[in-house]
């Protein structure tokens, strides 16, 4: 049986290069055509089909010149039957690159980016699959050299889809105790699909009702919880003599420190929301300080305008990955140049590091493959213990109640009955020890029973005389 199950795969193999080899050959011969017909003198073309256009390198004679080639890509693009072609002169290695739209638009499937040898054998220290270059190789990047990454885009380009792919391609490779998240989600939508992994993989605040954030004040209070656990950290490093979390998970094997990405999800509705500008502030010190502590931050927004993406922001966000925009000032905005305004959409986008831009097609991973990716995951972790990001200092106990109990003991005012499922034991017992809350008990509610806490004190006056 095994020998039939390895032939059958093989034989799949084999015929993939095959039908590639016989589609790289035809498309040569067409090229060939072509060029001949419009009377450009070139040597051997070079084919590289990818998942959104079809790359063809050539060099043309001594008499040829560039410009005359770039007078022609419209006729080329009639030859093709294609709204346009682009013409890309000089390339690195000296020769001239023509892209032609595919007519049918290559799929990326994020599963089967995850299985192959390039993504499982990388050292990377974070890697992350995010899709495959026009030439149609696998493009992989690493999170922990960027340090920080800023993805914007018009809505509907991909943006949500590329961090599925970010975040899944993280929580493959690396384990509960190698790695925590931070997600903020202001749209409450996009990123409740991980409230399923909160327990092993998710660092949530204990004041939080979900483990991913979509409160603003939540969403401040997390920053300044990770703009404290940093410095931790480098009063940790310090001591052990440190100069970054490598060094020192190298030599503290059994006292690893993980990894802790933080992710935001619509950073232009958390700025409008805020009250002036703490959370910028808030992100530009994480950004500037936090890679050697292994801190490392990824924010979106489909708002790329200069109210938004300031200064600061693309001065500490040196990596950015730009989809469609909806105009070159936007593009302008994001990369400092146009030209994402002119991408296909559909996850078609720029990826800028260094001064470098490379055109990748981002992988595509449905809702039903995280939810069952994120199932998996509870199922395999759900031994693990919760992680608590450490009280933001506006909020340390400077009394004798910590500000978290305050504020949901407020919350019980004219009430006399809680359910039990919506307060965890980090809430109820400093409400119980205070003489606000009750013991567990059944109560009666129409032909069925409840199980709850009583309300012992619900006049607002008197709560507060309990809190002072």
């Amino acid at each position: 049986f095994w020998k039939s199950v390895i032939l059958w795969a093989f034989y799949e193999r084999w015929e993939t290069l095959v039908n590639n080899q016989i589609q790289r050959e035809r498309a040569r011969i067409a090229m060939t055509r072509v060029l001949d017909a419009l009377s450009i003198e070139h040597d051997d073309i070079e084919v590289y089909i990818g998942p959104i256009v079809t790359m063809f390198e050539f060099t043309p004679s001594q008499n040829t010149r560039i410009s005359r080639i770039r007078n022609r890509k419209d006729d080329i693009a009639v030859s093709y039957g294609v709204p346009k072609v682009k013409i890309i002169a000089p390339l690195e290695n000296g020769k001239i690159g023509i892209e032609v739209p595919n007519r049918k638009r290559e799929i990326v499937p994020m599963l089967d980016m995850l299985y192959l040898d390039e993504y499982q054998e990388s050292k990377m220290e974070l890697p992350i699959a995010i899709g495959k270059t026009m030439k149609g190789d696998v493009f992989m990047i690493n999170l922990a050299d960027m340090p920080h990454l800023l993805v914007a885009g018009a809505t509907g380009m991909g943006k949500s889809v590329g961090l599925n792919v970010i975040l899944m391609s993280l929580l493959n490779r690396k384990k509960p105790d190698e790695l925590k998240l931070v997600l903020i989600d202001p749209k409450q939508v996009e990123l409740s699909v991980y409230n399923s992994v909160a327990r092993p993989y998710i660092a949530r605040l204990k004041h939080s009702r979900n483990a991913v954030i979509t409160e603003v004040e939540d969403a401040k209070d997390a920053l300044n919880s990770v703009i404290k656990l940093m410095e931790s950290r480098y009063t940790l490093l310090n001591k052990d003599g440190s100069r970054n979390i490598q060094e020192y998970n190298k030599y503290n094997k059994y006292d690893k420190l993980p990894y802790i990405v933080v992710v935001i999800d619509e950073y232009g509705d958390l700025i409008l929301q805020s009250k002036g500008r703490e959370m910028e502030t808030a992100i530009c010190r994480i950004a500037q300080k936090a890679r050697a502590v292994g801190i490392h931050m990824i924010i979106s927004t489909q708002r790329p305008d200069t109210k938004i993406v300031t200064g600061s922001i693309k001065a500490n966000f040196p990596t950015r990955i730009a989809f469609r925009t909806t105009t070159g000032t936007d593009s302008r905005v994001v990369l400092d140049r146009i030209g994402a305004e002119k991408l296909t959409g559909n996850g078609d986008m720029l990826y800028f590091a260094g001064g470098d831009f490379t055109r990748v097609q981002c992988a595509y991973v449905s809702t039903e493959e995280v939810m069952d990716m994120c199932f998996d995951i509870k199922e395999e972790y759900e031994d693990c213990k919760q992680t608590y990001l450490p009280l933001p200092p506006q909020m340390e106990q400077t009394s004798r109640v910590p500000e978290y109990v305050k504020k949901y003991a407020r919350q019980l005012a004219g009430r006399t009955f809680i359910h039990w499922q919506f307060y965890d034991d980090w809430i109820i017992k400093p409400l119980q020890e205070l003489g606000i809350v009750g013991e567990l008990t059944e109560t009666a509610t129409g032909f069925s029973k409840t199980q709850g806490y009583e309300v012992l004190i619900s006049d607002i006056d008197e709560i507060e005389k309990v809190l002072s």
